[in-house]
């Protein structure tokens, strides 16, 4: 049985990365599925379920899926450290990072048969 740390590999090679510059460093944010589910664990929400407004996300929100997001990309940071990071001043890059990565994890559409929009293919 591959090991998590494997399959983790495995999902973000198949998923675009979107950089976010932060503390000096340029971290490779990918939203995949573990990320949100853990999230749901921090936060209570369910993200999936359109519970949230992503575009007008709450700070709890923000806060988390950096935090999620970051450490998916090997930071070390604590969920505080993380919410200090985040000023009023690069608040907008980090939601728009958010959201692009969130994108970038969504299915390209060439991939999505159009006569059935949720019919799910995995390889």
């Amino acid at each position: 049985m591959p090991s998590p740390k494997s399959n983790r590999k495995v999902a973000e090679q198949l998923t675009q990365k979107v950089l976010l510059r932060l503390d000096g460093k340029d971290w490779p944010l990918v939203i995949t599925h573990n990320v949100l589910i853990d999230c749901e664990e921090l936060t209570g929400l369910n993200v999936l379920s359109g519970e949230v407004n992503l575009l007008r996300p709450s700070a709890k929100l923000v806060r988390a899926l950096l935090y999620l997001a970051l450490r998916n990309a090997g930071a070390t940071y604590t969920l505080t450290e993380v919410g200090n990071l985040i000023t009023p001043e690069n608040i907008v890059l980090i939601q728009e990072g958010i959201l692009q990565a969130w994108a970038a994890s969504m299915p390209d559409k060439s991939e999505v048969d159009p006569a059935n929009p949720t019919k799910a293919t995995a390889e």
